[in-house]
């Protein structure tokens, strides 16, 4: 299970709060692993093809829907992860989430999310749900999941820190009844987790309103080869959820291979974390192809990509296609949105970004952007730079969070290429005036790079006063 970061429900809750670092994380499998929510195991995608493969545990295979998110409510009581957070934190500016937010899909008048927003962290886990209402303090907030285990330990923390705007649930999204109720959906690291995701999907399409706004995570093809091998090795061995079993064959590989590597690089982490990553008992893996037709199906499109504080921690967000070739990158950019994701994703395979992004319904009233869009609209717009501060609570030794006396500065993510354009902000001169003084306009790939790098949630740089 996981989140924000390569994204929100079980791991990606902590995703949310202490992103990792690339260094503690040597491969995009394990950056995956630490971005889902639910369960994880025998389906998935051809990573060449993008074809779905079909090799789901018994118990989930021919289950009902409900009886499918309850084999993984089981899993995660069995072997609770993530556990809590070590860190949490509330802004001393309630509107300042909604306002990255909005700007990272371009919209710099900060409307997207309205104030008093209603939201849904449907497979909520442990953190995630928390996390968000802590973010968006004048948010109702519902989180909801299977595993009472895990909901009772987010209610303890829920309580320990204060976080009255948020309700838990004990609820699956397959039987969820919310009807165009919501104003933005967090659902990371979870629909990866049942046979029929594309349902799950359809049902969180149904729970937003017209205009929301959805946050989605779901595992990629291109990481996930080494762990779906794996598990279909348990699976034919008749022995998918033994841990014992599992640890002692990784432990005894003889080949050297990827596998092997990342497997014994995994033997020493606690239980949890082992049956987690490499024994979960339901997983699809998805490429952009395969999400965007899944999306579509549900009456959904993709709308940006997330840059969550996972990915950017990991260093896996950045959808501009990896080539030096400047013809081919002409090309690219006479690509659509989507098309261009897919060669990215193509050209990039196992550091191919996290599959983190904002989607919206088909009937959304609102114009659909384009990535070019969003640059020009954030180069015709004035900012301030972002003052904001939070309040923290650390995770004590014994268990407890303990708030810190004095707020603390913003995390960010690493300064863009531009480091004097946030000091430089006025309120008044938008950042084509601002840039056009020194000389010093990018254009295509650079300038997307420095849209998300300064005005984003994980790069709270920059607060848009004008729209354009």
């Amino acid at each position: 299970m996981t989140t924000h970061a390569d994204a929100p429900t079980h791991a990606t809750t902590a995703a949310h709060t202490d992103a990792p670092n690339a260094a503690n994380a040597p491969t995009a499998a394990h950056a995956d692993a630490a971005a889902r929510t639910d369960a994880a195991a025998h389906t998935g995608t051809d990573a060449t093809t993008g074809s779905t493969r079909a090799a789901e545990t018994d118990a989930t295979a021919s289950a009902p829907h409900a009886d499918a998110e309850q084999v993984i409510g089981e899993f995660y009581s069995e072997f609770p992860y993530p556990w809590h957070a070590t860190r949490l934190t509330a802004p001393d500016d309630p509107a300042l989430h909604p306002s990255l937010l909005s700007q990272e899909l371009g919209d710099f008048t900060h409307r997207r999310i309205p104030p008093g927003a209603r939201v849904w962290v449907p497979g909520c886990g442990v953190n995630q749900a928390l996390i968000v209402a802590l973010r968006f303090p004048d948010a109702e907030v519902v989180g909801s999941d299977v595993s009472t285990d895990s909901l009772d330990l987010c209610r303890t923390a829920r309580d320990q820190v204060g976080a009255s705007n948020l309700t838990l649930r004990e609820e699956g999204i397959s039987d969820a009844p919310y009807r165009q109720e919501f104003d933005y959906v967090v659902c990371t690291g979870v629909i990866h987790h049942h046979p029929e995701p594309g349902m799950l999907l359809a049902r969180l399409a149904a729970a937003l309103k017209p205009s929301g706004v959805l946050e989605l995570m779901v595992y990629n093809a291109y990481h996930r080869r080494e762990i779906t091998a794996f598990q279909e090795a348990m699976r034919l061995l008749g022995r998918e959820q033994d841990l014992w079993f599992a640890r002692r064959v990784a432990g005894s590989l003889t080949r050297d291979s990827e596998l092997t590597r990342q497997l014994r690089a995994d033997l020493g982490e606690p239980e949890e974390q082992f049956a987690d990553s490499w024994l979960n008992p339901c997983e699809r893996n998805f490429t952009v192809r395969t999400l965007h037709e899944t999306a579509r199906a549900a009456g959904l499109a993709l709308e940006a990509p997330c840059a969550s504080p996972l990915a950017t921690g990991l260093d896996l967000y950045d959808w501009r296609v990896p080539c030096a070739d400047a013809q081919l990158r002409r090309q690219a950019d006479g690509l659509d949105d989507t098309t261009r994701w897919q060669v990215t994703q193509a050209l990039s395979v196992d550091r191919s970004p996290l599959l983190w992004f904002y989607l919206r319904r088909d009937d959304n009233p609102l114009p659909a952007l384009r990535e070019v869009d969003r640059d020009e609209a954030f180069l015709d717009t004035a900012f301030v730079p972002v003052e904001a501060r939070e309040r923290v609570w650390v995770m004590g030794r014994t268990g407890g969070y303990r708030a810190l006396e004095e707020p603390q500065p913003l995390v960010t993510g690493p300064a863009s290429a531009l480091p004097w354009l946030p000091g430089a902000s006025d309120g008044e001169r938008t950042v084509r005036e601002l840039l056009a003084d020194r000389g010093e306009v990018p254009s295509g790939d650079e300038l997307r790079d420095l849209r998300i790098r300064l005005t984003t949630p994980s790069f709270p740089y920059l607060r848009a006063v004008t729209g354009p």
